[in-house]
């Protein structure tokens, strides 16, 4: 396949779903590396194209059409997966984490945790890595996303019950 069709291929891909597009799967189903696609998904940025690289793969980036909000928080590695879930079990989604490093500034990671699937992925892949969090002694930030103002304010009072919010 040439790789200009090749990389148009991805963009249809990705602009097809709204869930991760590992660079593997990708790959695979387009008949190259799992490095070709990661240069593929460079270049692509490169040309302005915006494209997110999660945990989980690659998505296309959209334009927010809910209701968000940005949270700071602190709480230790054991307390994550009761933070995020109380997000997902009142409304929210967890769109990312950011921490404020000493040396390199602000780091923001993307999360897209919509669902409980999604968190389950999510905390199934934490006990083999570190944390970004863990960087700042527990301190950073998520943006959150909801149906509503209502959701929203529901998910900071429950960061609140819990402790977390700073």
């Amino acid at each position: 396949m040439d790789a200009g069709i090749r990389r148009q291929e991805i963009l249809d891909r990705l602009a097809a779903t709204r869930r991760p597009l590992a660079a593997t799967r990708l790959g695979a189903q387009l008949g190259v590396s799992r490095q070709v696609i990661v240069g593929d998904v460079a270049l692509l940025r490169a040309e302005g194209h915006p494209i997110r690289a999660t945990n989980r793969g690659y998505v296309l980036a959209r334009p927010a059409t809910r209701p968000h909000r940005s949270i700071f928080v602190q709480h230790t590695r054991e307390d994550i997966a009761i933070e995020l879930s109380a997000i997902i079990k009142v409304g929210g989604s967890v769109l990312d984490v950011s921490v404020e490093h000493r040396l390199y500034g602000q780091i923001t990671v993307d999360l897209l945790i919509r669902s409980p699937e999604d968190l389950a992925h999510f905390l199934a892949r934490l006990p083999r890595s570190t944390a970004l969090s863990e960087l700042t002694n527990g301190w950073h930030t998520h943006t959150i996303e909801a149906d509503d103002e209502a959701a929203l304010d529901a998910v900071e009072a429950r960061m609140g019950e819990l402790g977390f919010l700073r």
